[in-house]
């Protein structure tokens, strides 16, 4: 709906809004098959694969969006100058090129890897070392949770244990009485 909203307001011509109903059927009916098949495939999926496998898809798309953020900084010269190109310092230069063969504009494979991914067919370095410094980063807090993690539960159980033998010695006393 809310999607539908930002489409609406885009017509300029009222005679576009009459089009509407049928991708918009279309849309509530395949998006009801998808569901039922992601379903359904994922009845026998134990729930920590899935959990692990979306939260390192988020990780990745996470990513794209830091180094998608770090190139608009760039566009808006906060990181030196941006354009004219032959003015530009070493930061914003690029990289490589691969737009021949992997164009992020025309390709449309490339256009949503752009889009969920954050891929850049003509990187900087100042991308990719704002894309590595995510991953240290995320991999130094990931880190860092489970240590904590496993130290809560490590003295959890020994507060268990201790709880524990302390009732199976107070059972043994009051048998013993």
């Amino acid at each position: 709906i809310v999607f539908l909203i930002g489409v609406i307001s885009d017509f300029k011509d009222p005679s576009y809004v009459s089009s509407l109903p049928i991708p918009i059927v279309v849309a509530l009916v395949l998006s009801r098959i998808c569901g039922c098949i992601f379903f359904q495939g994922t009845k026998k999926m134990r729930v920590e694969h899935f959990m692990r496998f979306c939260s390192v898809l988020l990780l990745f798309i996470a990513a794209g969006f830091f180094s998608s953020s770090m190139h608009k900084w760039q566009e808006l010269d906060v990181v030196g100058t941006w354009s004219p190109a032959r003015e530009r310092p070493w930061l914003n230069q690029e990289v490589f090129d691969a737009s021949e063969c992997c164009s992020d504009k025309t390709n449309r494979f490339f256009v949503l890897m752009r889009a969920l991914l954050g891929y850049q067919d003509q990187p900087t370095p100042f991308e990719l070392f704002a894309y590595l410094f995510y991953w240290l980063a995320a991999v130094a807090v990931g880190f860092v949770m489970v240590r904590r993690a496993k130290m809560a539960i490590a003295a959890r159980l020994e507060f268990l244990r201790k709880a524990a033998a302390e009732s199976a010695a107070d059972a043994e006393e009051s048998t013993k009485q």
